[in-house]
């Protein structure tokens, strides 16, 4: 593992753990054991390593999404698969998805990273409406905002407790609703 990768792995734990603005680039250099003129090489700034941060986080979701939507496979297979990938996801990036949270109920730091996540958040709900309109030519964004807006409310209760929240029956009980109302 590379300084960079180091960097942006301490950084990415403690601005989900303490916020971004709580959080000193000396504290990130000094569990990173680095030094802090090696983060301002990489990253110029705070800003650039928050956005950088970002910008993997949302490449791996981009990717991972790409992997089932430009399938030929059945759009109804894509969405059941949409819906699998998007709550195991939470749980195995925990962390990333707490910042991800976080910047999105926060006015200065969604100022500063807020765009890259709604871009994102356009690209899945693009691929989720065009899938419904192949199901049917009902509503098909308003199927994809809905099935967004689940999602996001099943991931937003897991981050607040997810020592209890039953996650992976709430998955199970999304994909059923799913496959018993469109399929």
């Amino acid at each position: 593992m590379t300084n960079k990768d180091i960097i942006l792995q301490t950084a990415l734990r403690l601005f989900a753990e303490q916020g971004y603005d709580r959080t000193p680039t000396s504290q990130i250099a000094r569990e990173a054991s680095v030094s802090e003129g090696l983060i301002f090489r990489h990253f110029i700034n705070k800003e650039g390593l928050l956005k950088a941060i970002i910008a993997q986080g949302m490449a791996q979701i981009a990717e991972t999404m790409a992997s089932y939507a430009e399938q030929s496979g059945s759009p109804r297979w894509a969405l059941i698969q949409h819906i699998e990938r998007s709550l195991t996801s939470i749980r195995e990036n925990e962390v990333f998805w707490r910042l991800a949270t976080n910047i999105r109920f926060q006015a200065g730091i969604n100022a500063i990273a807020g765009k890259e996540i709604e871009e994102v958040n356009q690209f899945v709900i693009k691929h989720l409406t065009e899938n419904f309109r192949k199901i049917s030519n009902d509503s098909p964004e308003q199927h994809a905002l809905l099935l967004f807006a689940q999602i996001d409310g099943i991931c937003l209760h897991w981050l607040r407790d997810t020592e209890h929240y039953p996650l992976d029956m709430m998955k199970q009980l999304l994909i059923k609703q799913y496959n018993h109302v469109y399929f």
